[in-house]
């Protein structure tokens, strides 16, 4: 590996370098240099030759309530009153190209009243008779009088001057009032929509930065865009690309909203109660229930207060008594001693005697007492009718 460097020139090596280099920086600078040209935007944020920054500002100063606005047309509502639309170049990369719907909601906003202020034409939404927009037409020289409406003139709109020769409206509808007319054919036009009014401009140029402050055209910006007392003006900003996103809880209706909103709390409260302990734990009360144990407890405490042992122990031998002899088939006033001694069992026969004697001696204590009544039990077992 050592060799092998030892064999690179080092001077040819260097001056390869430092030639890429320069022409990496030199491919740099140039790039920096070359800045594409500016399109016109047509946009009231811009303050250069092609925007409305000028219109926008000349309407403040005249004291109309201006505004930008910056969603869907679906949001439009009766609180704007009127929209300044101008369109955009078909090439600008930067505009929102609007849809169907789009279309369908400002054509109602204008049926229920509200004015729009359109500069500019297209040929394809007349076409597709979106607002009733009438088409456009090459000028022609001479074709028809120079003239102003008496309404623009009683606003000190004397002279527009002439207009660049282009398109103009082609007015084919008796609707359609021409306002302005520069001899070559109708450049400004009103006409109703709904309960709402459409002005169109044809050369969206003609109220931009440059050429705003020819003749009378600031006269006619502020006659033309002044709106109903105490109206907002707001200029359409979306086609432009300045759109503001909509939220979902914007779009859907505002009852749907209130009652998430109220959902969504109840749901946190249940859960904070569920998971936060706010006092001690609930503890079930310890079951109390009585067995057979208990029961012979019982019947044993209330025997032993009462002093009822001996009566028990009576009752006991005298039904075991009458039980055996009854089985025996003795005489019911043979002696019970006798009696037993007829038993053939030996064990049965002790058992007899044994509660005989306990009985006779008179052992009332809880030892004789059990002792007792398990003889009897187990002498009825022997000698009850059924058990044999």
């Amino acid at each position: 590996m050592r060799d092998a460097l030892r064999r690179v020139p080092p001077l040819e090596t260097a001056l390869i370098t430092i030639a890429i280099a320069v022409l990496v920086t030199l491919a740099m600078l140039g790039r920096d240099r070359v800045t594409p040209p500016a399109l016109d935007s047509y946009s009231s944020y811009d303050a250069a030759t092609g925007g409305y920054r000028a219109l926008y500002e000349l309407l403040e100063r005249e004291g109309v309530r201006v505004g930008r606005f910056e969603e869907r047309t679906a949001f439009l509502d009766p609180s704007i009153d009127t929209l300044i639309y101008a369109e955009p170049l078909d090439f600008d990369p930067r505009q929102i190209a609007s849809t169907k719907g789009d279309a369908l909601a400002l054509e109602d906003w204008v049926r229920r009243g509200g004015h729009l202020f359109y500069l500019g034409f297209d040929d394809t939404a007349a076409r597709q008779k979106i607002l009733a927009l009438p088409y456009s037409t090459p000028s022609r020289s001479g074709s028809a009088r120079y003239a102003i409406d008496p309404s623009l003139r009683a606003q000190g709109v004397a002279d527009l001057g002439r207009v660049p020769a282009g398109d103009r409206w082609n007015v084919a509808s008796r609707s359609i009032r021409t306002l302005f007319n520069d001899g070559q054919g109708a450049v400004i036009v009103r006409y109703p929509f709904g309960r709402g009014t459409v002005t169109a401009v044809i050369d969206r140029t003609l109220l931009a930065n440059e050429h705003l402050v020819a003749a009378d055209w600031p006269r006619l910006a502020v006659a033309l865009g002044s709106p109903r007392v105490g109206g907002l003006v707001a200029f359409d900003e979306t086609i432009h690309g300045h759109l503001t996103p909509a939220h979902w809880w914007q779009v859907v209706p505002r009852p749907f909203v209130i009652a998430l909103a109220i959902a969504s709390v109840v749901l946190l409260v249940a859960l904070a109660g569920a998971t936060i302990r706010l006092g001690p734990p609930l503890v079930p009360p310890a079951r109390d229930d009585l067995g057979s144990s208990a029961f012979i407890d019982a019947t044993s405490a209330l025997l032993e207060r009462g002093n009822g042992a001996s009566a028990m122990t009576e009752r006991a031998v005298a039904s075991t008594v009458r039980l055996v002899t009854t089985a025996l088939g003795a005489a019911g006033g043979s002696p019970a001693d006798r009696d037993g001694a007829r038993i053939e069992n030996p064990q049965a026969r002790s058992a007899f005697r044994e509660m005989l004697f306990l009985a006779n001696t008179g052992a009332t204590d809880s030892r004789s007492f059990v002792r007792v009544v398990a003889l009897a039990q187990r002498l009825r077992k022997e000698f009850a009718p059924h058990g044999r």
